[in-house]
C-alpha cells in the first residue's frame, strides 16, 4: 500500500522509523523541475548536443505531495547522459548515435535533504543512486541516509511529470527500511 508522505505526518507515523530497526516506511516527494523550482543546468562535452558524457546539475525544492504546496526540502545532484535517444525537452539531442529511440538515460546521483520543522516530519538525508530515464517510471536504489534516515537503505522511483506551464515535476515514491 502506498502511503503519501501527509498522509505519514498526520498519523504520526514518521517518528516510528527513527530508532527502531527492520522498519519499513513509504511515502511520495516531489522534485521541483519548473522554471521557478530550482536549478537545472547542462555542462555540455563540446558539441552543443545530447551527447553520451554530458552531465547536469540540479538543486531543485523537495515538496510535499500535499499539491506540491509545501516546500520540506531540497534535491541536488547530477546525472551523466549515457544514452541520449529520444528528442527531449532540450532541442539539443544527438542525431546520429544508434540508441534507445524511446527514451533518453542517464546515471545519477543526488541527495534529498529534509529540513527540520519545514512539515515532512523528519531531518536528514537520503542519497540515491541509479540509471533514470527522461520518461516513464525508474527504479533507483536508496544507498543511505544521515539524521532520521541513518542506516537506510531501500528503493525510490522517480516519475517525470510534464507541467503545462513548462517543466516537468518528479515523482518520487520512497520505499525506505533500516536494519
Amino acid at each position: 500500500m502506498k502511503v503519501t508522505l501527509m498522509v505519514l505526518m498526520m498519523a504520526g507515523a514518521a517518528q516510528g522509523f527513527i530508532g527502531r530497526r527492520n522498519r519499513r516506511i513509504e511515502f511520495t516527494t516531489f522534485a521541483d523541475g519548473r522554471p521557478d523550482g530550482g536549478i537545472r543546468q547542462s555542462a555540455d562535452v563540446e558539441d552543443g548536443l545530447d551527447s553520451p558524457g554530458d552531465i547536469f546539475v540540479f538543486d531543485q525544492k523537495l515538496l510535499a505531495d500535499d499539491s506540491c504546496k509545501t516546500v520540506i526540502g531540497r534535491n541536488a545532484g547530477y546525472c551523466i547522459r549515457t544514452d541520449p535517444g529520444k528528442p527531449d525537452w532540450s532541442g539539443t539531442d544527438h542525431p546520429t548515435l544508434p540508441d534507445d529511440p524511446e527514451n533518453n538515460w542517464g546515471q545519477c546521483t543526488w541527495t534529498l535533504t529534509f529540513y527540520e520543522g519545514a512539515g515532512s516530519g523528519y531531518e536528514g538525508t537520503l542519497q540515491v543512486s541509479g540509471r533514470e530515464s527522461d520518461a516513464g517510471v525508474s527504479a533507483v536504489s536508496i544507498v543511505g541516509g544521515t539524521g532520521d534516515f541513518k542506516g537506510a537503505w531501500g528503493e525510490l522511483l522517480t516519475n517525470p511529470e510534464p507541467q503545462a506551464a513548462g517543466g516537468v515535476l518528479f515523482r518520487q515514491v520512497l520505499e525506505i527500511r533500516r536494519n
